[in-house]
């Protein structure tokens, strides 16, 4: 599986918004992280925040580049690290292998936001 997820380009942009929280009661009763996005790739994805995520952690994500957008995409933490004393550095992978998961619809959102982020990364000068 980890040689699968890194065949897959990883995109860094500042222009991926992203939304973390954790599915269910865990949701309601845990302040949600504020998280910034360090790298994305079809698999999966890096964020950066003050809270310390638990290796095997359930999280929901949204998406969001531009005009695309995807709402609670699943995802598993399998890494977190301190980047220094209040940041951590957490690495998340989709649960494609998850039912709901596997409709056209999110593979689609998947490919057209690793499609803009390509796009900015090559022509950083058209966004501006």
């Amino acid at each position: 599986m980890s040689d699968e997820r890194r065949r897959h380009e990883r995109y860094g942009n500042e222009q991926l918004v992203l939304n973390v929280a954790r599915p269910g009661i865990k949701g309601i009763l845990r302040l949600n992280p504020t998280a910034e996005c360090l790298d994305f790739s079809l698999t999966g994805l890096q964020f950066s925040s003050k809270q310390k995520m638990r290796v095997g952690e359930k999280l929901v994500l949204d998406l969001c580049v531009h005009d695309v957008e995807l709402t609670e995409i699943y995802g598993e933490v399998i890494s977190c690290h301190p980047v220094d004393d209040k940041l951590w550095c957490s690495g998340v992978r989709f649960c494609l292998d998850d039912k709901r998961m596997r409709k056209s619809r999110i593979v689609h959102c998947l490919l057209k936001i690793e499609d803009k982020l390509r796009s900015l990364s090559q022509y950083p000068a058209a966004t501006a």
